[in-house]
């Protein structure tokens, strides 16, 4: 089982249900995770919480706000300031795995120099504190950057058997790390804005763990990387009640000890039927998931769609998305369905 915005299509209901699209597009608190630059469009305060509706592990998806400063205007610029929690990943697995398993390839990126072979009980949970800030000189308001910092925490405990250990070996793991992203938005004309983003630029873990097999308890100290997640994307209004996403998404660099290599094009539409209501449609295309050492995970369909739909009244907004969970549909072979819900609040 598998849960959070790394081993999903990303994070917010609405960007979910127009396939993981966000770079070009977030107008809340979600700006955090996919562009800081675009929190500068945020002119009042909001509250974001986040929840996946089938979670079994954890309690909520996100929470976060976004509070523009009022003195930056005097300076000639828009400016406004973010803060959020989320899981990055929460994973809880039991049983044995080959070491070409997409299973398998998932752990070993979870769990730094782990063998490919294991059978036991894992539990893990990564979660993110981030802190952004976006600015747009008034001057040139079509303009828009924004920087990130994230404080990483990961906590890993298992029990079992892998090729590297003495009979079962029973082992705790914490790691941390300090992170920083930054992006840029552009509105090349009224209807058309280009945006891109980086997030864990040049980061690594610090890493402890503690491992107690028969041959007695082993404690060590080492680091790992963290690959950077770069997204371009492009959003068009087509039309005054039509808006229309493309993005492409890379994680290169690697997990752990394990190189890592996943390429995603993400395609979105939101048509506003009514001034309250929106429905939403999109789909994420799988071009590359392998973890560099020939181990491939190949999708049991070529493209998952997405869809859902946004309500909206005076400063309160709800959105609801549905969409194929992808870790968990390797595990099964077959697309399986999670959705997520979100819910705004403009001050």
């Amino acid at each position: 089982m598998a849960e959070g915005t790394d081993t999903v299509i990303g994070l917010g209901a609405r960007h979910l249900a127009m396939g993981g699209t966000g770079t070009a597009t977030a107008d809340d608190p979600y700006a955090l995770y996919y562009n800081p630059a675009r929190l500068a469009l945020i002119g009042r305060p909001m509250l974001t919480f986040g929840r996946q509706v089938d979670a079994e592990l954890q309690n909520f998806s996100f929470a976060g706000f976004a509070i523009p400063l009022s003195f930056a205007r005097d300076l000639g610029w828009r400016a406004t300031v973010g803060a959020g929690r989320y899981p990055r990943v929460h994973a809880r697995s039991t049983g044995a795995f080959d070491e070409d398993d997409p299973e398998s390839i998932f752990l070993r990126i979870l769990l730094p120099g782990i063998s490919g072979t294991y059978d036991g009980d894992i539990d893990s949970k990564t979660l993110v504190y981030k802190f952004a800030a976006g600015f747009s000189p008034i001057a040139h308001d079509r303009l828009s950057f924004g920087i990130s910092m994230d404080w990483i925490d990961c906590r890993t405990n298992s029990c079992g058997v892998h090729a590297g250990s003495d009979g079962v070996e029973e082992a705790t793991v914490h790691a941390r790390a300090l992170s920083f992203g930054a992006g840029i938005d552009y509105r090349l004309t009224d209807r058309l804005t280009l945006a891109a983003s980086v997030t864990d630029i040049d980061t690594t873990l610090k890493v402890d763990a503690v491992a107690t097999d028969e041959s007695g308890t082993t404690e060590k100290d080492f680091e790992a990387k963290v690959p950077m997640r770069l997204n371009f994307e492009a959003a068009w209004q087509a039309r005054d009640t039509l808006l229309l996403a493309a993005g492409y998404q890379l994680y290169t660099g690697e997990y752990g000890k394990e190189p890592l290599d996943v390429r995603t094009v993400h395609l979105g539409a939101e048509w506003q039927l009514t001034e309250a209501w929106a429905p939403r449609f999109g789909m994420v295309v799988p071009l590359e998931f392998s973890n560099g050492g020939g181990d491939t995970i190949e999708m049991p369909f070529p493209f998952a769609p997405t869809l859902g739909l946004g309500w909206e009244s005076g400063g309160l907004s709800a959105d609801l998305a549905v969409f194929a969970h992808p870790i968990m549909t390797f595990h099964e072979n077959a697309p399986v369905i999670s959705a997520e819900v979100s819910v705004s609040y403009r001050f």
